[in-house]
């Protein structure tokens, strides 16, 4: 599962929630508000570029990722 860590990075700017990342981002309240709950389901390149311009990271540091436990793994095509 990929998961967003935009709220942690914000606090440490001292972005305290969703309406302040907004008024900083210059994003609609909507997006970050769904950026902040970590209920997005998708994120344009823009929005992540306007997000790492104001925390003052790497878009890889928006980001995590745990392997589901139940997930079935893929098999590959062409291989041994």
């Amino acid at each position: 599962m990929i998961k967003l860590d935009v709220k942690e990075l914000c606090l440490r700017e001292g972005i305290e929630n969703a309406y302040q990342l907004a008024e900083v981002t210059r994003l609609p309240y909507a997006t970050c508000r769904r950026i902040w709950r970590g209920s997005a389901t998708m994120i344009g390149l823009q929005t992540i570029e306007r997000i790492c311009d104001v925390l003052h990271v790497r878009p890889g540091q928006l980001f995590d990722y745990e392997r589901e436990q139940n997930k079935p793994k893929r098999k590959h095509k062409g291989g041994k």
